[in-house]
């Protein structure tokens, strides 16, 4: 029979999984829907010259500029041992990466709703009403990032990084999931928890209009990523080896 704290942590891993996939999907329209609007009429000396203008412009990336923040504080603050061991007082060692993910979630879902969109200068923009075939080139280039993203994920234990596989070990009288990771794994998770630099980089950056709102999350993001992500030789070692066990492997099933 599940215990009372079982029972709460099971309910935390499972909002921890609707959180991220709803957050993750807002995002993903948020990055990739084309940009109709087009206001490239508005030169740089234009903006510089018109003082409201330059003002709302401001005032708007600002505004962003909070919840950008608020986001990075809250990814790396909770990666704090001092956070994880509040969570093993309280009896919540194993909702811990649920919490997490449920705190990223929910500051994601902020930024989307106030997000404010600065209608001034745009640093590039591509028509794409006229041209279907220009317009599903941003599309499905989005698309195929989010397929590696999520497709990475899953190479990388989507249920442990959900929170769902913590509780199903726990219910049935097994070690914590990690302790079943082997030395290497354990270290590589520690630098990168997330995959695909070069997918998220994508959807970041991709885009038939760069406005200065977009323009201010992509550096940050990708400045961001950049420098917490911080793995070495060791890990591409690793990665190294395992592919080529892997491969390995097929080739003796194709035999």
């Amino acid at each position: 029979m599940l215990s009372f704290r079982q029972i709460v942590c099971f309910i935390i891993s499972l909002l921890s999984f609707l959180s991220v996939f709803y957050s993750v999907g807002k995002l993903g329209v948020f990055l990739a829907t084309p940009v109709q609007r087009d206001f490239k009429h508005v030169l740089m000396e234009n903006l510089m010259s018109d003082h409201s203008l330059l003002k709302a412009t401001l005032f708007s990336l600002l505004f962003n500029s909070i919840w950008i923040v608020l986001f990075v504080i809250q990814h790396s603050f909770m990666k704090l041992e001092t956070v994880k061991t509040i969570w093993r007082k309280l009896g919540l060692e194993l909702a811990e990466r649920s919490i997490y993910n449920i705190a990223s979630a929910y500051c994601l879902l902020i930024l989307l709703k106030n997000w404010k969109t600065t209608q001034s200068y745009q640093v590039w923009h591509i028509d794409v009403d006229k041209s279907p075939s220009l317009w599903w080139t941003f599309v499905s280039a989005h698309i195929l990032s989010w397929v590696v993203i999520y497709g990475g994920s899953l190479l990388m234990d989507l249920p442990e990084m959900i929170g769902l596989k913590q509780i199903y070990y726990d219910i049935n009288d097994l070690a914590p999931p990690m302790s079943y990771k082997s030395r290497e794994l354990r270290s590589f998770y520690e630098r990168l928890r997330h995959p695909s630099f070069v997918g998220l980089s994508v959807v970041l950056w991709i885009t038939n209009s760069m406005s200065l709102d977009r323009l201010l999350l992509a550096i940050v993001w990708t400045a961001y990523m950049y420098l917490s992500w911080n793995t070495n030789r060791t890990d591409l070692e690793y990665q190294k080896f395992q592919l080529s066990r892997k491969k390995a492997e097929l080739a003796g099933v194709d035999k």
